[in-house]
C-alpha cells in the first residue's frame, strides 16, 4: 500500500536545548547520548559560554539542528531525543525533506532555533520562516490550499502559540500539535531557577538564569503560599528569581491569552484551525511551592482551588498545564501515562498523530476536531515512576513505581546503559505498602534509558513507562 502523501507543510520544533548550538563553526551545546555523562561535571562551564548578558544582542551563536539522541540539563528538563517522531513522518509519510539551510522546495523540515532567547524573537524567526517555505511549496506543488501543520515538543509549543496567535500564524496553519508543552507554566522551571539542582551543578543554575526563555517556562497561575497569600511567581520576591523577568515572561503569556481572546470566535479560526494537545500524566510531577523566610519550597501539593483529579502530569509539567486555557473544556486532548522525557517516542502517541495526520490530508471534510475524553482511558491501570534526573558517583539509585487503578505481582525495571558497552540490566522491583522500590549501587557512571513495566501483559496490564538518567563520573 502507498504511503499517504502529505500535501501540506510539516515542521518539527523541539523543546528547550533540543537544538544544537554552534559558534564560529564550533559546537557549544551539542553532547547528548552515551557522552552526556562523562561532561555532567563541568556542564556549567558549557553553558557559562552561552550566558547572555544582553538578550538582545547578537552573539553570533546558531541552531544548526535538533538533538538526536538523549540531552538533558538535571533539575529542568531531559528528552530522549526526536528519532521517534521524526521517524514516524519520515517512515509512514511521502514527504519531500528539506533542509533549513537550503532553498529547495520541501515540505518537511526540523526547526532548531536559539532555546536561551526569548521565544517572541524564536517566533517572529519562525513566522519569516514559514511564511518563505509555504509559500515555495504552494508554487512548487500548485496547492494554494497548502497549510502549515506544527508538531511541537514542550517549550517549542510556545514559541508555535506565539507565531499562530499573537503573529497570526494560524491563517496559514491546519493545526498545532504540542507534546507535554507547559503552556501555564511549569512549577519544576521555579524550583530550578530559585534553588538550582543539587550543589554540584550551581554554576548550569547561574547560566540558566541568563535566559529570557528559562522565565517563560515558569508559572503563570498562582502557586506560591506566602503567609496568607496565594500568588503568581511574578507578584512573588523570591530568592533566585529575577521579579523583573519574570512580569516579562508572565506578559509573554498574557499577550497569547489576549489575541486568542480576539479571534477565537472567528469562524475561520474555529472551523479552519486546532490545537491538539499530547498530555503525559500519572507520574508524580511538581506543583505548588512555599515562600517562608526568605525560603522557597517547592512540592506536590496541589495549588489552593485545584481539583484534586488534576493533580498529576508528566513529572515535568503538570496535567493542568499541558492544555491551553482557552481548551479547558473543549476535551480534544489525548493522555498518556508516561513521562515528559519519553512523550514523544510513545507508540500509542504516535499512533495517534499519525492518524491524525492521515485525516487532515483527506480531502471533503471539515477542520479536524480532536475526540472527547475517553472515560474508560482514565480508569485503565497506569504505571507511576519516581527518579532524579541525576545520580552522584557515591549516590544510589533509587526508582520507585506504583500503579493507579490496578494491581500486578511484579513490577520489572529495565535499565539500558547509553553506550552500549553494558548489558542491559532487568531487575524486579521490591513490593512495599505502597507500590515497589528498587535501589541500584552497582550502576558504573553513564547515562540510561530506563523502562518500568509489570509482568503481567495484555490488555488490562498498565502500558510500560520509560524515562532517563544518567550517573555522573
Amino acid at each position: 500500500m502507498a504511503k499517504p502523501r502529505i500535501r501540506d507543510l510539516v515542521v518539527v520544533l523541539p523543546g528547550m536545548i533540543g537544538s544544537v548550538l554552534e559558534k564560529d563553526g564550533k559546537d557549544l551545546w551539542a553532547v547528548s547520548g552515551s557522552a552526556l555523562w562523562r561532561t555532567l561535571i563541568t556542564m556549567g562551564g558549557w553553558l557559562e559560554k552561552l550566558r547572555l548578558d544582553d538578550p538582545d544582542a547578537d552573539d553570533g551563536v546558531v541552531a544548526t539542528r535538533l538533538m538526536s539522541d538523549v540531552h538533558l540539563i538535571p533539575g529542568l528538563v531531559k528528552i530522549d531525543g526526536y528519532t521517534g517522531i521524526t521517524r514516524m513522518i519520515q517512515t509512514e509519510f511521502e514527504v519531500i525533506e528539506g533542509s533549513i539551510g537550503s532553498d529547495a522546495p520541501a515540505n518537511y523540515f526540523e526547526y532548531p532555533y536559539d532555546w536561551r532567547r526569548d521565544n517572541r524573537r524564536t517566533a517572529t524567526e519562525l513566522d519569516r520562516f514559514i511564511k518563505e517555505r509555504l509559500s515555495r511549496w504552494r508554487d512548487y506543488t500548485n496547492n494554494p490550499e497548502a497549510k502549515t501543520i506544527l508538531i511541537a515538543h514542550s517549550m517549542g509549543g510556545l514559541v508555535s502559540r506565539h507565531f499562530c496567535e499573537v503573529l497570526g500564524g494560524w491563517e496559514i496553519c491546519r493545526a498545532l500539535i504540542t507534546f507535554g508543552t507547559p503552556h501555564r507554566g511549569s512549577a519544576s522551571a521555579l524550583s530550578f531557577l530559585g534553588n538550582g539542582y543539587k550543589k554540584l551543578f550551581v554554576d548550569l543554575t547561574e547560566a540558566l538564569r541568563s535566559f529570557p526563555s528559562a522565565y517563560q517556562l515558569l508559572p503563570i497561575y498562582p502557586i506560591v503560599s506566602s503567609g496568607d497569600e496565594l500568588l503568581r511567581v511574578a507578584e512573588a520576591d523570591i530568592p533566585g528569581i529575577d521579579r523583573r523577568r519574570a512580569e516579562e515572561a508572565l506578559a509573554f503569556h498574557r499577550e497569547i491569552e489576549t489575541a486568542v481572546a480576539e479571534h477565537v470566535d472567528a469562524p475561520a479560526y474555529r472551523d479552519g484551525f486546532t490545537t491538539l494537545p499530547m498530555v503525559g500524566t500519572r507520574q508524580p510531577t511538581l506543583q505548588s511551592a512555599t515562600l517562608e523566610g526568605g525560603r522557597l519550597a517547592v512540592g506536590g501539593d496541589l495549588p489552593l482551588g485545584v481539583d484534586p483529579l488534576l493533580g498529576d502530569g508528566d513529572g515535568t509539567v503538570p496535567r493542568l498545564s499541558a492544555i491551553p486555557i482557552e481548551l479547558s473544556t473543549s476535551y480534544q486532548d489525548t493522555f498518556v501515562a508516561e513521562r515528559h522525557s519519553s512523550l514523544l517516542n510513545h507508540r500509542t502517541l504516535l499512533q495517534d498523530v499519525r492518524e491524525r495526520l492521515v485525516q487532515m490530508q483527506t480531502r471533503g471534510l471539515s477542520a479536524i476536531r480532536g475526540p472527547t475524553v475517553d472515560v474508560e482511558a482514565s480508569e485503565r491501570a497506569a504505571l507511576s515512576v519516581e527518579l532524579d534526573d541525576i545520580y552522584l558517583p557515591d549516590e544510589p539509585v533509587t526508582i520507585a513505581a506504583t500503579i493507579v487503578n490496578g494491581t500486578a505481582p511484579a513490577v520489572i525495571a529495565v535499565i539500558t546503559p547509553l553506550d552500549g558497552e553494558q548489558r542491559p540490566l532487568e531487575r524486579e522491583l521490591d513490593a512495599t505498602e505502597g507500590g515497589f522500590i528498587g535501589d541500584f549501587s552497582d550502576l558504573a557512571p553513564n547515562g540510561y534509558r530506563l523502562e518500568i513495566r509489570t509482568q503481567d501483559t495484555g490488555p488490562a496490564a498498565a502500558t510500560p513507562v520509560h524515562d532517563v538518567f544518567a550517573i555522573a563520573g
